[in-house]
Formats: C-alpha cells, sequence, structure tokens
C-alpha cells in the first residue's frame, strides 16, 4: 500500500535483518561494494561484464508520484532510494552502513550523532553538501503538520541540525532513541536549491508543486529521473556525480502494465529484461524460457484487511466491536488464499510485524483458526442475529453490509476477495468489493478531509522495514492524513509507542513492542492474511543480480549489476 513503504528495484537487494541499536562508537563503513565475481558465479553468470546499457524493469503497481512528501506506493519507494541520498542503509551482513555517509560517532550520552560525508553533486551539477540536510529536516520538522508529514515520523526525536561543515552533518536528539540509525535509512535528503523554491505560502506549495511538469527532476543517488510518467514508462539515468560507486548500466526503464499478463507477454517477447512481481501463477511458464532466472524471496509484505478504527466514524459502528472482527478473523481461510491467489509463495501471518523485525516479533500471536462454526457462535453471543435473509442486524435493527475498497495495484484482489466474501456470507455478513486504484482508494479511506468517516473495509498490504518503529508508528494518533490507513487511535498504543523508541536496552525495548502488538491484536484495526513472497524474473544476458530476500529497504549495489558478454 501506500507502502507503503515504504521501499526496491526487487531483483536485486540483498538479505537483510534486524540490526542492533548503540551508540557511543564510531563506524566507518563502505557504501555499496559487493564483489561482482562472486555474484555473478551465484547467479551462474560467468560472462564478461559489458559496460553501459538500459535494464528494462515490467510492473503491475504505478508510483504515486516522485516527490517524497507525496508519494508512498511501493514502487515510489523505488524511485526515491535511486534518486535522493540517505545517511546509511543496510548491507548483506544485516547492519547498518554507510550510503552518503562515509562515517558517524555517536556522542556518550547517544543523542548527538556525527556523520563525515562523501562529496558528490546533484545532477544539475549543484554540489551536494550537508546543508542540504540540514534544509531537509528543518523543512520537515516544521511544516510536518501542513505537506510533509509522510517524512516526519524518520526524524521524530530531532531536535536540531547543523552544518559544521559542507562534509559534517550533526544531528541532535532531545534524548537518547534506540531507532535513530533505523529511521534515518528511510529518509531522503532534497536538494535544497530545488525544493527551497516551491515551499508556497505555510509550506503549503511542498506537496502540490508539480515537479515533472516543471522540469525540476534533480537527484543525488546513482540516477535520477530524466522522464516520468506514471502510467507508462519512467526513465531514470545515471548521476554522473553519485558520492557511490558508478553503475554499470547508464539508465533503468520502469515500465508499468495495466495488468500481469500484459506484463508477462512483454517479457516473453523479450520487450523487457526483469519483472517485479511475477504473478505466481505463471511462475511455471517463465521457468520453461531458455535462460531466464526465477528468484523467489521471502520479502516483510503483509497482506491484510484494514477497519475504519475510527473511533469518531459515522455510520457501521459495530465494526469497531472486536469480537465482530474476532468472528471475521475466524472466516479467512488463509490457507485457501496462499494456494489459490499466491500458488504457495506465501506464509500465514498473524502481525503487522514479520520474521524480519527478528526477535521484535512476538511469537505469542498466532493467525486465528479457520472455523465458521466459532465465528457464528461468537456473533450469536455477541447480540447480532441473522435476518431473514441470512445477513445479521445490529442491535439497532442495521444489516451487516460493508463496502470493501480493493485496491488494484495488490495482485490477485479479486479471487482474494471471493473467497472472504463467501465465507463472510456463510456467518452472516455481507460485502461488496469496490475496486479503485491506489489513489483513489488512498483518497477514500482519508475522506472527508483526512478524517477517516466514510469508509468501512479495505484489502491492502503493509510492506515493512528491518525495525519495527515505522510500522509500530502507522496506527498512530497522529499519523491520521499520513500512514494511518485505519483511523485507529489509541493513547494507550500511542505511550508505548514513545517509550519503545526511547528504550536503548533490547530485551526492555522488546516486551514493549511485544505489548503494543498484544494491543493490536485484541482491537483489531487489521485482520493480517499471509506474509507473500515476491518472485522476481530476469533474462539472459545480465549479471551480479542477487536473491530478492527482502525488498525496498536499501539501495541496490549498482556496481555489481551489468549486462554479460558470452
Amino acid at each position: 500500500m501506500p507502502r507503503r513503504l515504504a521501499s526496491l528495484l526487487l531483483l536485486v537487494l540483498a538479505t537483510l535483518a534486524l540490526a542492533a541499536c548503540g551508540g557511543g562508537e564510531s563506524t566507518t563503513p563502505t557504501a555499496g561494494g559487493g564483489d561482482a565475481a562472486a555474484t555473478d558465479a551465484a547467479a551462474g553468470d560467468t560472462g564478461a561484464i559489458v559496460e553501459g546499457g538500459i535494464l528494462r524493469i515490467g510492473y503491475t503497481d504505478p508510483p504515486d508520484g516522485i516527490n517524497p512528501f507525496v508519494g508512498s506506493n511501493q514502487v515510489s519507494y523505488v524511485i526515491f532510494q535511486e534518486m535522493y541520498p540517505a545517511l546509511v542503509q543496510y548491507d548483506e551482513d544485516f547492519q547498518l552502513t554507510g550510503d552518503w555517509a562515509e562515517s558517524w560517532t555517536v556522542s556518550d550520552d547517544q543523542t548527538v550523532y556525527t556523520f563525515a560525508l562523501r562529496p558528490g553533486e546533484w545532477s544539475d551539477g549543484t554540489p551536494l553538501t550537508a546543508q542540504d540536510a540540514v534544509w531537509t529536516i528543518e523543512t520537515v520538522k516544521e511544516y510536518a503538520d501542513v505537506s510533509t508529514g509522510l517524512m516526519a515520523g524518520y526524524i521524530e526525536g530531532v531536535e536540531s541540525a547543523k552544518a559544521i561543515d559542507d562534509l559534517t552533518l550533526e544531528i541532535t536528539y532531545s534524548e537518547p532513541r534506540a531507532t535513530a540509525l533505523a529511521n534515518l535509512q528511510p529518509f531522503y535528503i532534497l536538494p535544497s536549491h530545488v525544493f527551497s523554491q516551491h515551499v508556497g505560502e505555510g509550506g503549503k506549495g511542498l506537496d502540490t508543486w508539480d515537479m515533472a511538469a516543471a522540469g525540476e527532476l534533480v537527484g543525488g543517488g546513482p540516477f535520477f529521473v530524466k522522464q516520468y510518467d506514471d502510467k507508462g514508462t519512467t526513465l531514470l539515468e545515471r548521476n554522473p556525480g553519485y558520492y557511490g560507486p558508478k553503475p554499470h548500466v547508464d539508465a533503468i526503464g520502469m515500465t508499468v502494465y495495466q495488468n500481469p499478463d500484459a506484463m508477462v507477454s512483454a517479457f516473453k517477447a523479450g520487450e523487457l529484461d526483469a519483472l517485479d512481481k511475477v504473478p505466481a501463477t505463471v511462475v511455471g511458464q517463465l521457468e520453461a524460457l531458455p535462460g531466464v532466472t526465477i528468484l523467489p524471496g521471502d520479502v516483510p509484505d503483509v497482506i491484510n484487511i484494514g477497519f475504519n478504527a475510527n473511533p469518531k466514524k459515522r455510520d457501521h459502528r459495530e465494526l469497531l466491536d472486536p469480537r465482530v472482527k474476532e468472528a471475521m478473523a475466524h472466516a479467512v481461510d488463509r490457507q485457501a488464499i496462499i494456494d489459490t491467489v499466491y500458488a504457495g509463495y506465501a506464509k500465514p501471518a498473524a502481525s503487522i510485524l514479520t520474521p524480519i523485525a527478528g526477535e521484535y516479533l512476538n511469537p505469542a500471536i498466532q493467525p486465528e483458526a479457520y472455523d465458521l462454526a466459532e465465528a457464528n457462535r461468537i456473533l450469536d453471543e455477541a447480540g447480532y442475529a441473522k435476518g431473514d435473509d441470512g445477513i445479521r442486524v445490529t442491535p439497532e435493527g442495521e444489516r451487516m453490509s460493508y463496502e470493501v475498497i480493493l485496491p488494484t495495484d495488490i495482485p490477485g484482489q479479486e479471487r482474494k476477495f471471493e473467497i472472504l466474501q463467501a465465507a463472510w456470507e456463510e456467518i452472516g455478513i455481507e460485502t461488496t468489493g469496490q475496486a479503485m486504484d491506489g489513489s483513489a482508494a488512498w483518497d477514500a479511506m482519508m475522506a472527508p478531509d483526512g478524517k477517516y468517516l466514510d469508509f468501512d473495509m479495505h484489502m491492502w498490504s503493509w510492506l515493512g522495514y528491518i525495525d519495527p518503529d515505522f510500522m509500530l508508528m502507522t496506527v498512530m494518533c497522529d499519523q491520521y492524513g499520513n500512514w494511518s490507513d485505519t483511523g485507529y487511535c489509541n493513547p494507550e498504543y500511542d505511550a508505548l509507542y514513545a517509550k519503545q523508541a526511547a528504550e536503548t536496552d533490547p530485551a526492555k525495548r522488546q516486551a514493549i513492542v511485544w505489548e503494543m502488538q498484544e494491543i493490536l491484536y485484541r482491537d483489531r484495526p487489521y485482520i493480517f492474511i499471509a506474509q507473500t513472497q515476491f518472485v522476481r524474473a530476469y533474462q539472459p544476458g545480465w549479471g551480479g543480480i542477487s536473491e530478492p530476500y527482502l525488498v525496498y529497504v536499501s539501495k541496490i549495489p549498482w556496481d555489481t549489476i551489468h549486462r554479460t558478454e558470452g
């Protein structure tokens, strides 16, 4: 979802795991890297590296913007990661390492982070300096309630930012924060000389300015956007002033297709070099193609059913009753969905976190058993009686009939909904699906005016980060109009969020995070269905592409991805 964070060229990321928290020490990581020869051998590639060319990748889910103050879909985060610098990233050894930052130190009290930055340039030749980071941080803080809210959570607790010199950045937090470095990984540094011209009155211009239409497409990462088309092909060209290892390819072409069949047909015809998410039902077809490599990988992507949990919602207030949602959860046949829709490329899920979060995933929280008899019993005892047509009514006499928003950028939505709809009807709950694209779905959920008063339910997904902080943040009260997709608000939960973020003892923080998951399980703003696997495919003639264990959380090692000869 606007996943949604979330973060990607899915074919090529390294395995990641939970990053350890700590402070009071220096680290001097290297950016990018990796042994191209070793990677090629692992991928079965022995051809010589051919410099240049374009990597053409197919997608079925479109970006919803290239401005980080606006875009939140997964593919937008592909673009962000390649277009904008970040201070840190994760490496293949599951550790936070440098991206733009070459090294950093942390003060003894764990509140001051000082970053030594690599020299680089924006794609228009303007020097990339610490002042760009200061401007980005100060602007996000100042207009968080107006236009920059999507980025504000990543710098929660930042007191100030200062450019010591052009290549030295100091960030001060109000108190020790366990999540500081992890949250800086998806915090993108923006070209201040461009964005500062579009702040507008009270910051209102930052999320309304059309970058593409204005032709002001300036990037400081390995690539910059040369051409943007959210319904066609977005072209990213190599940035000659990039501070990291030089990519072997000259450009990336990202083409959006209206449906998976069209994307797969283009791949078979040789019009694409790689596929983002291969529909599980056609994996066998692609495996049979000569030289094509299929790479399935576990990812922190959780398919869920979201309920309007806003305590001020106007209609169907019975959906605030945890008993109703518990009964509906018992009518979710997760295995049928996994087998039918995902051809087995998924696992049952019960939490907003996934195994990527390591020991922060609460093992006591397990998926509800598929049990229609139990679901009917719960609703009967709660006083929701079936009417003459078999559909239940509330004690106030309202039919339990709901509309479910189905964003079309998630594969298999129609079939998943058919399975859920039939089972829910068996327990006396009527549902109708409303298919719409991701942007329309987001607007419908927040309506009217970011108040979450109108919608009943949706079926979408969350793709999370390594540290649990971001996913836990998305359901806070202050995320109305930003990351919240349910309107859930629980002050008890919010207090625990603040507590876990400041807790630097991993064992104590784990206990708090487990308690937060228990609250969500009890209140059920979501029913979690499955953690999916993404399946990638790429054509012969490409090397250095590693198995995609996890995605959307780090830059691609472009010094290993290349065309091959022989």
